[in-house]
């Protein structure tokens, strides 16, 4: 099983005429998984056609999967084929103009907050409305059921306080009279709905406010049911909650109250209120509040926010404005979702500049001047910025616990929502070494977030998208650590919806989030993607198929499928060949030194590599002196290809790294150091084991590839010594260890587990915690090595990363079930198959 716990190393393609010419011969036996003596037979499922180019020996069902490629990608027209290219450069085109353009955000019209607006009386003549074109708008909008809201979606709540609020506008100026009626029978109609409705849909404040214009239409002698059993609980409701408003607080500090001030109108001291309003004059950017305080108190601060919205929109007013934050936050997390963020990085490196320069000390709102920061725009802020390298501190997010310590969006609200918390969720996983606050929330929001899932409870607060619980379904069984960016990005082409609406007092679109371009370039960048993965694959296998190599535990399709998983961008092409090819070779070596009876043989291999001399592997058995001469003919050709990158000789990295490599199988091999727990500390273990994994010489030849020139400093990112290196060689190390153990694979060998156990003389329990507790603090390291500002190319920390990943991805859970290989095998078909580009499936 070695290996496959050394799993990723990094190999490169040697095309020669040996291979050229060699037999492509077809295998369809099983595989196994081999550690000393023990194998773990794993036999192909199905015999699917064979391809025209094939593998030699397969080494587990998923390599089957290459012999459909010859009609995965049918030819394409040439005309067909440039307009598909002409559509992809055209909707680049503009995907980069909508950030270049983002200001204030782009976003729809609120019925209720331009009937409040509508309102407001003239300064010169207050029989008049001082903003006549709001009524306009209200008179051309009233939709064919006779109610007011957002057209194209239904949600009763929005309906309701959109409706009345608009039937109250009108009332004021005793204008419009049918549609007045028109409007009053929707609400007798459709009243009742609110009973049968799902509460995690109530739109924002509706429990104040519909009550509230309920009693204001009262006093004017408009006709409604007021005592209908439905109408009845609601002013009931109101009151009860209204007993519960903390008064003195609403007016000293900052709250989520001032959104909904022209609801709670009876409580509000309105001279004090004016301490928290807002540098842009708002009262946390809504404008039916802000219009309630200025026809209380004829501020003209407010007034003029109420105006420079108007002078943006003309004739409507949206519920909460700006939104510069947030609609650049999420834009952000839109196209990285869908795959396509690397097209864009200059847009979303100024994007973040701008969210980083705005973001507050308590947290991130929807707007640049709001006082109140929610957990969802901080989270999503948070997470994007410390991707991207940002110093920033998960510390803010204390200022969203409530007297529990449980986790909430808004300081004083007690009901959460699914897709704040999900939010929460994926920050949590990029947490940095000691940010307790971090693994707190981890835990607290994923036991949250699988008993909604369970339970089917995942209708948010804050959303209505198409498909968040599968979102979040998908978060929690392929968390940020060992997720595959092509696979979710794959997943999420069926998950995003480019109609999705958010909730607030009513219903709000963001154009430049859910915006349908997004999701057409997204579709015609995985099949763009995937023809550049599918030349590569063909290329590996014709490697592969010439090497004459045994089958180890991960094929050479898996590793490919993995680096461009994690990978993806097309600049990578050669890296990602590299990659696959070195790590194919280094499982051979590693099994070779694991079950090959003849130390004698494997130290004339040494030997031979030590020299670098062809002659002396001709005495050599057939296994190894085929081994030696791939490996000499890759290593080579790697060196060759990556020294004309670098533009000097590299040759002597290459040959360096792999004589240290083989020294380091060949002590293990003499030692014999699995029969020897007892004499080693666990400090000890790890130093001594971490080694065995040969991080530096299995990325090497990637890192040289990945475009970049490097200099000599950089490569100390592969030096022994490294910083960066040591946290990933010691995680992999006590990662590959603990789930040996808990797969019972390391029966009568050491490993982390025994040491701790024999060593600190624990229980098997105990044992296991310090090691995953050794592993999460290694895991914390190796993120921030990887994120944090640093002298070493970021591409080169990247592929250390992934290297992280794509481990935990082959060997979580039970990795030797047939369940595990056809999850795995079901992922490499989805990940191969294109996207049908006429469907939104």
């Amino acid at each position: 099983m070695e290996g496959l716990c050394q799993l990723p190393s990094a190999s490169r393609s040697l095309i020669s005429s040996r291979r050229s010419s060699a037999a492509v011969r077809i295998s369809n036996g099983g595989a196994s998984f081999g550690q000393g003596s023990q194998t773990f037979a794993i036999q192909s499922q199905s015999k699917r056609r064979a391809r025209n180019i094939s593998l030699r020996a397969t080494q587990s069902p998923q390599v089957e999967l290459l012999k459909k490629g010859s009609d995965r990608l049918p030819a394409i027209p040439a005309e067909t084929d440039e307009a598909k290219n002409e559509r992809w450069e055209t909707l680049v085109k503009e995907i980069k103009q909508i950030f270049r353009l983002m200001d204030d955000g782009e976003t729809n019209a609120s019925a209720y907050d331009t009937a409040w607006v509508a309102r407001i009386p003239s300064t010169e003549d207050s029989s008049k409305p001082h903003f006549p074109q709001t009524i306009d708008w209200i008179l051309k909008n009233q939709l064919e059921d006779g109610s007011w809201g957002e057209p194209t979606y239904y949600l009763v709540f929005d309906r309701l306080v959109c409706t009345l609020a608009c039937v109250l506008a009108l009332k004021t100026w005793n204008i419009a009279e049918d549609q007045i009626e028109k409007g009053l029978n929707y609400l007798k109609n459709h009243v009742d709905e609110i009973e049968t409705a799902s509460e995690s849909l109530i739109t924002s404040g509706f429990e104040i406010a519909f009550p509230s214009m309920l009693n204001e239409a009262k006093n004017m002698g408009i006709d409604l049911p007021y005592d209908r059993p439905s109408i009845q609980k609601i002013i009931k409701f109101r009151e009860k909650k209204m007993g519960r408003i903390p008064v003195k607080v609403m007016h000293s500090v900052h709250t989520t109250l001032l959104y909904t001030l022209e609801a709670l109108q009876e409580v509000v001291q309105w001279d004090e209120i004016l301490k928290l309003q807002s540098a842009d004059g708002s009262f946390l950017s809504s404008a039916s509040s802000t219009a309630a305080v200025y026809m209380n108190t004829g501020d003209k601060k407010c007034l003029e926010f109420l105006q420079s919205v108007l002078n943006r929109f003309g004739d409507n007013l949206p519920c909460q404005y700006p939104i510069d934050l947030f609609e650049r936050i999420w834009a952000i997390d839109t196209i990285a979702r869908l795959g396509i963020d690397h097209l864009f990085k200059k847009e979303i490196i100024d994007t973040l500049d701008y969210v980083y320069k705005y973001s507050g000390k308590q947290g991130v709102s929807w707007g640049r001047d709001n006082t109140v920061p929610d957990v969802d725009d901080t989270c999503m802020a948070l997470r994007l910025m410390r991707l991207y390298g940002y110093p920033v501190s998960s510390d803010m997010i204390e200022f969203f616990r409530d007297d529990d310590g449980n986790f909430i969006c808004f300081p004083g609200q007690t009901h959460r929502g699914v897709s704040d918390m999900f939010n929460l969720y994926r920050f949590s996983q990029v947490a940095f070494p000691g940010e307790k606050i971090l693994k707190e929330a981890n835990a607290f929001v994923e036991s949250y977030l699988k008993d909604c899932v369970k339970n089917n409870k995942v209708d948010d607060k804050w959303s209505c998208k198409k498909a968040l619980g599968k979102e979040v379904a998908r978060g929690l069984e392929y968390p940020w650590r060992r997720s595959f960016p092509r696979l979710d990005a794959r997943e999420y082409l069926d998950h995003y919806g480019d109609n999705d609406v958010w909730l607030a007092k009513t219903i709000y679109l963001i154009y430049n989030v859910t915006n349908p371009k997004y999701l057409e370039l997204a579709k015609l960048e995985f099949n763009r993607l995937q023809a550049i993965y599918e030349k590569e694959i063909g290329s590996i296998v014709e490697w592969w198929n010439s090497c004459g190599l045994e089958a180890t535990s991960l094929s050479p399709e898996q590793l490919h499928f993995a680096i461009a998983s994690t990978l993806p961008e097309p600049e990578f092409a050669r890296s990602r060949i590299a990659y696959t090819k070195s790590n194919s070779i280094e499982n051979v070596l590693v099994d070779l030194f694991y079950k090959h009876e003849s130390t004698e043989d494997l130290k004339n291999l040494c030997r031979a590599v030590e020299e670098w001399n062809p002659s002396l592997a001709l005495s050599l058995p057939s296994q190894l002196k085929t081994t030696f001469n791939v490996l000499y003919e890759t290593l080579n050709e790697l060196a060759g290809e990556a020294s004309k990158v670098q533009g000097k000789d590299v040759f002597p990295y290459f040959h360096e790294l792999r004589k240290k490599q083989m020294e380091m199988y060949m002590k293990l091999r003499e030692t014999k150091l699995g029969g020897q727990s007892g004499e080693y500390s666990l400090k000890d273990y790890i130093e001594h084991g971490k080694t065995e994994l040969g991080v530096a010489v299995r990325l090497l030849p990637s890192v040289f590839l990945m475009g970049e020139r490097l200099r000599d400093l950089d490569l100390l990112c592969l030096n022994e010594k490294s910083r960066i290196q040591e946290m990933l060689s010691v995680f992999l190390r006590l990662y590959v260890d603990l789930q040996m153990h808990k797969n019972s694979l390391a029966q009568g060998g050491m490993n982390a587990v025994a040491v701790s156990m024999e060593v600190g003389k624990r229980r098997e329990e105990e044992a296991l915690g310090d090691v995953e507790a050794q592993m999460e603090e290694a895991f914390d390291e190796l993120v921030h090595e990887s994120l944090k500002p640093s002298l070493v190319p970021r591409s080169c920390r990247r592929l250390m990363f992934e290297h992280a990943r794509i481990t935990q991805f082959f060997l979580h859970d039970d990795f030797t079930s047939p369940a595990h290989r056809q999850k795995i095998a079901d992922a490499m078909e989805r990940f191969r198959t294109p996207v049908p580009i006429d469907s939104t499936a």
